[in-house]
C-alpha cells in the first residue's frame, strides 16, 4: 500500500512538471504602458554610452514608439519570440573617440515597461539598467 502511494506521488510530481510553462512563457508578453518620456529615456542612455555625449546634434525621432511583436527570440537581451516591445527609430550625429563627427545614422531602440532594454539589438548593460532604476524610480 505504501509502495503504491509513493509511486503515485512520484508519478504525479513527474506529470505535473510536464505542464509547467517554459521560462519564455512565464515572462509577460505585454510591453507595458506607452513610454511617454521616451526621448528622455533615449537621451539618458546616449549620455551614458557615447564617447562625447555633448556633441550630439541632429537628434531626430524617425518613428515614435510603436508596439511590435518579436518574430524571433533574443536570448542575449533576453527577449522571447511572441513578446511585444515598443520599437522606436532615431537618428543622430555625434563625435567618435577621435573627436570627429561620424555622420547621422539610424538606430533602433526597444523599450519595455518604461526602460530601454535594447539599443541597436544589443543588450543594455546591467549597470546602466540599475542606475536608471535608482535615478528614475517613477519610470
Amino acid at each position: 500500500m505504501k509502495k503504491s502511494i509513493l509511486i503515485s506521488a512520484i508519478a504525479f510530481l513527474f506529470l505535473s512538471g510536464c505542464f509547467v510553462a517554459p521560462p519564455q512563457e512565464a515572462v509577460k508578453r505585454a510591453p507595458g504602458p506607452y513610454p511617454a518620456g521616451y526621448k528622455t529615456m533615449i537621451t539618458g542612455y546616449l549620455n551614458v554610452h557615447l564617447v562625447d555625449p555633448d556633441s550630439i546634434k541632429d537628434f531626430t525621432v524617425i518613428k515614435p514608439p510603436e508596439k511590435t511583436k518579436l518574430d524571433t527570440g533574443y536570448p542575449f537581451i533576453p527577449l522571447y519570440k511572441g513578446q511585444f516591445v515598443w520599437e522606436c527609430f532615431i537618428a543622430y550625429d555625434a563625435k567618435n573617440e577621435k573627436g570627429v563627427y561620424v555622420g547621422s545614422d539610424m538606430h533602433v531602440v526597444w523599450i519595455r515597461f518604461n526602460r530601454v532594454v535594447a539599443f541597436d539589438y544589443k543588450d543594455t548593460e546591467l549597470d546602466y539598467r540599475v542606475k536608471e532604476r535608482i535615478e528614475n524610480p517613477g519610470y
